[in-house]
């Protein structure tokens, strides 16, 4: 069956007029009275950039719930089981409706977050909602019910607003073909649905088994609450996700009189809370997800691509349009010192141009440099793809494939060390991209490139202070073209991804070709247990690329315990792992680390420092060393040393490198 009958077809308007009328019934069915049922959920707090898709976690809360029902509409819910753990920190609180089950697929009046995130919108099978909703019939589709294992076709039925301008549905309702029962709900929102003006958007699925033959009581849901600054367009954003299972149906129970007639929702002493014995682990759900590539769920990119289709070119995110807009990294893209800039002041604007394209305008100025950069970007998402172009004007990059430090400490180091842990050059150019491509394979990234390379140049040591920083690398400038590809994905054994990126192009009519593979794995620590991280990385550069596309080995970001970048070649393999625990959770953690790695062939571009004119170092280096972490592993001191020729003590501050993308 396809769409040939249109909006409110007289087929479409029946199917309605029925599901409305089998929900009525329901509550008025004598053979159906009560129900009480186990519901067991997670709810995620995230840190989220909406320009890669990439998500931190922040927080974690487990819910063991008991349900009850009995006729007419007495819902009644008691919290049995709730544990929590903060992977950074925060003091988020919740709406209760976050941590409890939808029971009657929210009746006729939708409300969220008790009403300050959404507050009162009309159910698509409230009684008059012809008047309000425009409904199509779009196909007759056969689903898989997990609940029982059965397959069930299936109506759906597309929901829109006549008046896209006032708080409503947007969405599917997927209908029972033999009872007319609630199957599914999958929705958003309209923007002038959100109180909040923080709102970017709230997606909806709840899905219902079916019992008794006719009744659709809650099997599966899942909530997205995404949020932004509405005034400052910056590459992080919040999000809830919450997820239910709702299992061990009883029907027709006698329900206890302190149930009924208590509270909507009560909950045991918080002792008995926290001690509930649950059935997994707390981050049980998110391992069978595929952590740590925490990502946009398909549920939620299906809501979005069928809220997307029945809305047209409508805008339905609740932030405005024009927004002051800073791009990653962003406190770096405001602020930032280093010798090759000095100071540099920068800012910007961001447009929303319905219904999925942004364009970004950011440029600044620096004491060291003649001219401005410029950056204009035009760029667009397509369920988990996000394609579009780049234009910039004398933009800074760094060298290699392995930064140093965040921008922020880099400033810092600066200001009070002198130590500048970045080697720019400036690109003048353009790039296309499609990043987030799902295949079979793993997530695919394409990118093509055209840009001219300018070597930078020490502008902060002055006339008569050379060695005041370490020197400028002799970089080449050139014209630059280059088509790249890259995949990652999970690997098949727990907590660990895989990354392959490949380019190939010319540098000044030289041909070159560059291979890099990254293999991580992260176990997150329980709440008193033990964080892993490690990962193993290699490259090589065939060809004659420039100095630029070379790996440097050496301090911080890599081997710490020998001088910052005292290796450097075409080919390069790193091996980097570290453990913490808990000291004085989640205060204090104290960590142990171990690096081994090498660059090697082609004409080193390291020159001899003047504090320490030896010739660049050669073989495999390594490293050990132990530290602390404060607040939730956020900001880390490390005391390292070089393991064989040319290593020394070294001790450093750095941020998490999982925040770098923000600083």
């Amino acid at each position: 069956m396809g769409q040939e009958e249109g909006w409110n077809s007289p087929r479409a308007r029946e199917l309605v007029a029925d599901a409305r009328r089998l929900r009525h019934s329901t509550q008025t069915d004598p053979d159906f009275q009560s129900y009480s049922a186990q519901a067991r959920g997670y709810v995620y707090f995230f840190l989220d950039r909406k320009d890669t898709g990439e998500r931190i976690l922040v927080k974690t809360d487990q819910i063991a719930l008991e349900v009850f029902w009995r006729a007419p509409d007495q819902g009644r819910q008691r919290i049995v089981g709730l544990r929590d753990r903060k992977s950074l920190p925060t003091n988020i609180r919740y709406h209760l409706d976050h941590l409890l089950v939808v029971q009657d697929n929210f009746g006729d009046r939708i409300r969220i977050g008790d009403g300050d995130e959404v507050s009162s919108v009309i159910h698509p099978m409230a009684p008059g909602s012809e008047e309000f909703y425009d409904f199509l019939l779009a196909d007759s589709l056969t689903l898989f019910l997990p609940a029982s294992g059965d397959t069930i076709r299936v109506y759906e039925l597309k929901v829109r607003p006549k008046d896209f301008s006032v708080p409503a549905f947007l969405g599917s309702v997927f209908l029972d073909r033999d009872t007319r029962g609630i199957v599914r709900l999958a929705f958003t929102f309209t923007p002038a649905s959100y109180v909040d003006p923080y709102l970017d958007h709230i997606r909806i699925s709840l899905e219902n088994g079916l019992w008794m033959g006719k009744h659709w009581l809650p099997y599966r849901q899942e909530l997205e609450i995404r949020r932004e600054v509405p005034y400052l367009d910056i590459p992080a954003g919040s999000v809830i996700r919450g997820w239910f299972e709702i299992r061990d149906y009883e029907i027709n129970p006698t329900l206890p009189p302190y149930i009924l007639y208590g509270p909507p929702v009560t909950a045991v002493p918080e002792e008995q809370r926290r001690s509930f014995p649950f059935e997994e682990g707390l981050h049980a759900h998110l391992e069978r997800e595929g952590l740590p590539g925490l990502r946009t769920p398909p549920s939620m990119e299906e809501i979005r691509a069928l809220a997307r289709q029945v809305a047209g070119e409508r805008y339905l995110s609740g932030l405005r349009r024009f927004r002051l807009f800073l791009p990653a990294p962003a406190v770096s893209s405001a602020l930032r010192l280093n010798r090759a800039e000095g100071l540099f002041v920068g800012g910007g604007l961001s447009y929303q141009w319905p219904p999925d394209w942004k364009v970004g305008l950011h440029g600044g100025l620096s004491s060291g440099r003649e001219r401005p950069g410029v950056r204009v970007s035009v760029e667009t998402r397509g369920g988990s793809t996000r394609g579009g172009a780049e234009f910039f004007w004398n933009h800074p990059r760094d060298v290699g494939p392995l930064p140093g430090t965040d921008g922020v400490l880099n400033t810092l180091s600066v200001l009070a060390l002198r130590q500048d842990y970045q080697d720019l050059y400036f690109t003048t150019g353009t790039t296309a991209f499609l990043h987030g491509i799902r295949t079979p394979g793993g997530d695919l990234t394409l990118e093509g490139r055209w840009e001219r390379h300018t070597p930078g140049r020490d502008v902060l040591s002055g006339e008569g202070k050379a060695g005041r920083y370490r020197p400028v690398l002799p970089l080449e400038a050139g014209e630059m073209v280059s088509l790249g590809a890259g995949i990652r994905r999970a690997m098949p054994f727990p907590l660990a991804q895989g990354e392959l990126r490949m380019t190939g192009g010319r540098f000044r009519e030289r041909p070159f070709a560059a291979l890099q593979g990254i293999l991580s794995l992260h176990r997150p620590a329980p709440a008193e247990g033990l964080d892993l991280w490690a990962e193993l990385r290699g490259g090589a550069v065939l060809g004659e690329a420039p100095f630029q596309a070379f790996a440097f080995l050496g301090g911080r970001g890599t081997l710490p315990g020998y001088p910052f970048r005292a290796q450097a070649g075409k080919h390069h393999w790193l091996l980097r792992t570290e453990v913490s625990g808990p000291l004085a959770s989640p205060w204090l953690r104290w960590r142990a680390l171990a690096a081994a790695g090498q660059a090697w062939g082609g004409a080193s571009p390291l020159v001899p420092r003047p504090t320490d004119p030896s010739p660049p170092l050669s073989g495999v280096l390594a490293t050990a060393g132990a530290g602390v972490a404060l607040g939730w592993d956020v900001l880390r001191f490390d005391l390292a040393r070089g393991i064989g020729g040319g290593g020394k003590w070294e001790f450093f501050l750095s941020v998490n490198p999982r925040l770098w993308p923000w600083l």
